[in-house]
């Protein structure tokens, strides 16, 4: 039995430490390269981590984003799938696996962003847009391939599933917790750049430092939601989102898609910028960002009103779940729960219940005197 485990430079063992006679672990190899070769050890790292963690539970790991399509710039993520064999055993082993997954982001030199996912939660229903990605824009790095088998692209699913997407950069800021209350305000009405720079990244000298990620992230998951909403198109990445939006959407919006991507990613590589008339700038789109956010939003609201009426238990039962994360307390909301309530589909039901005590509450307060 090891009785203390040290990580420091090789020497001598001391002498009140007993050491096991067990063959070291093998780093785990690449079938390809990330392209980067820091972040092909990053990737053995984990993998390495995850093998002495959950033995034998990896399935397989795939690159994603802007490094798996060849587009991406200094200060660019390294985004990865990792995806356990079968499902997640419990919802233990997964809390286990997003803990270890964070240490190892702690300790990246590269901003790392990994996808947790069983390899048959990829074929349910309400995870297309996931096996799409893994589908058409991934690179295998480790693992067996499987991705032949996933569910073929369809444009009605995969809308169903893209809509919703931007929710998870919205509510990333912790002031807004998890169920966003429409219209958005600013995560930070005081700061310099309304809380839109509160991802941190590495910085130049190892130190965690504020960045444009987040502000990135919310008009690049915007842009891709409307163009998926407008044309059932396929969108593969950040970069294909702007290409997108220029050429299907092309509104009044279409500047501040194009000016976040050129600034933020392409000229400040995800750093705030220094310059006084750049910081200006920045605040700007920030503000900008805003605006989009709620612009989106009142299409989103459509959308799933138009699901909520689909007659499709399945439809309705995705919809009233997102509209318990994005809540638009609005009596035209009230007024299709309390219709939807009257279903014979139980599960579908107790949902709507559920959801409906939260916009009823949320509508009384709203009301004049309350």
């Amino acid at each position: 039995m090891v009785e203390i485990a040290v990580f420091a430079q090789p020497g001598p063992v001391a002498s009140h430490v007993s050491v096991p006679s067990v063959a070291p672990m093998a780093m785990p190899a690449l079938l390809n390269s990330t392209g980067d070769g820091r972040c092909d050890k990053i990737v053995q790292g984990l993998l390495g981590a995850f093998e002495v963690a959950f033995g034998g539970r990896v399935h397989s790991c795939y690159l994603r984003g802007s490094r798996a399509s060849g587009s991406s710039v200094d200060g660019s993520d390294l985004d990865l799938y990792v995806v356990f064999k079968d499902r997640f055993i419990d919802v233990d082993e997964f809390e286990r696996a997003r803990l270890l997954c964070g240490c190892c982001a702690r300790m990246s030199p590269v901003l790392l962003e990994v996808v947790l996912i069983g390899e048959r939660r990829l074929h349910d229903s309400d995870a297309l847009d996931a096996a799409l990605d893994l589908q058409l824009g991934t690179r295998l790095l480790f693992g067996d391939d499987f991705r032949a088998g996933l569910p073929g692209f369809d444009a009605t699913r995969y809308v169903r599933n893209v809509v919703h997407t931007p929710y998870y950069s919205y509510s990333m800021p912790e002031q807004r917790g998890k169920r966003l209350i429409c219209p958005l305000r600013h995560i930070d009405p005081t700061g310099e750049f309304y809380g839109f720079d509160q991802w941190l990244v590495p910085g130049r000298d190892g130190a965690d430092v504020p960045s444009t990620k987040l502000l990135v992230a919310t008009v690049g998951w915007t842009a891709t939601a409307t163009v998926a909403m407008r044309t059932g198109t396929y969108v593969r990445d950040k970069t294909a989102s702007v290409r997108l939006y220029l050429e299907h959407v092309g509104d009044e919006w279409a500047s501040l898609v194009a000016d976040v991507q050129h600034l933020c990613r392409d000229g400040w590589h995800y750093l705030l910028p220094t310059g006084s008339a750049d910081r200006r700038v920045l605040r700007e789109l920030c503000v900008r960002a805003l605006d989009f956010q709620n612009h989106y939003l009142r299409f989103y609201l459509e959308y799933q009103l138009s699901e909520l009426a689909s007659g499709d238990a399945e439809r309705q039962l995705l919809a009233v779940r997102h509209l318990d994360q994005i809540v638009f307390p609005d009596k035209t909301v009230i007024d299709a729960l309390r219709e939807l309530r009257k279903t014979n589909d139980a599960p579908l039901r107790s949902e709507v219940a559920s959801t409906l005590t939260t916009y009823e509450k949320l509508h009384r307060r709203a009301e004049p005197g309350s």
